[in-house]
C-alpha cells in the first residue's frame, strides 16, 4: 500500500513545497530562506520545469483577487486566466502564474488561516476547504430567493 507524500498533521504551501534542489558534488546548497513565499513558484519553475519566467513586477489593475482553498492538503490558488493551480502561500498573499505568465493578482486568504487548516485536518484523508465567500465554493448556500420576485412559471405548463 502507497503512503501519501503530505504530512498528516500540515498543509502544505508554497514555503513547504517548492524548496531549492539538493546541492550538487562539491557545490554549496543554494539558499532560498529569503526568497518571498509567493515567488518560490519562479525558482522552483526554473529548475524543476525548465521555464526561465521573471518574476512579475506589475499587479493586474483592478483585478478583484482569486480565492485560496485547501485542495487535498495543499494550499492551492487557480489563475483565472488560463485555470493552471499553483501551490500558493497564504503568508504572502499574491499569486502569479508560471504558465500563462501574468502579472501579480491579490490572493484572497482567510482571517484564520489556522482555524481553516484545522478544519482541513479534521476531515482525516481528503483534506479541503474553500474560503465561504468563494462564488466556485461547492459547499456554498444557495442564496434565499426573493420573495417580492415571482418565481419563473414551469415552462411546460400551459399559461392561462
Amino acid at each position: 500500500m502507497a503512503s501519501s507524500a503530505l504530512p498528516a498533521d500540515a498543509i502544505v504551501q508554497a514555503e513547504t513545497y517548492y524548496l531549492p534542489p539538493p546541492p550538487r558534488r562539491g557545490q554549496p546548497a543554494q539558499d532560498w530562506s529569503q526568497v518571498p513565499g509567493a515567488e518560490l513558484i519562479y525558482r522552483w519553475a526554473e529548475y524543476r520545469l525548465s521555464r526561465r519566467v521573471p518574476v512579475p513586477t506589475e499587479t493586474v489593475p483592478d483585478h478583484p483577487g482569486l480565492y485560496a482553498r485547501i485542495d487535498d492538503g495543499r494550499w492551492l490558488a487557480e489563475c483565472d486566466a488560463c485555470r493552471a493551480a499553483w501551490i500558493v502561500s497564504v503568508r504572502d498573499p499574491r499569486f502569479g502564474c508560471v504558465e500563462c505568465k501574468r502579472d501579480w493578482v491579490p490572493l484572497i486568504v482567510p482571517e484564520d488561516i489556522g482555524a481553516a487548516e484545522q478544519a482541513a485536518l479534521a476531515l482525516g484523508v481528503s483534506r479541503f476547504w474553500w474560503h465561504p465567500d468563494d462564488p466556485r465554493n461547492p459547499n456554498r448556500p444557495e442564496p434565499e430567493p426573493d420573495p417580492e420576485v415571482p418565481a419563473d412559471p414551469d415552462p411546460e405548463v400551459p399559461q392561462p
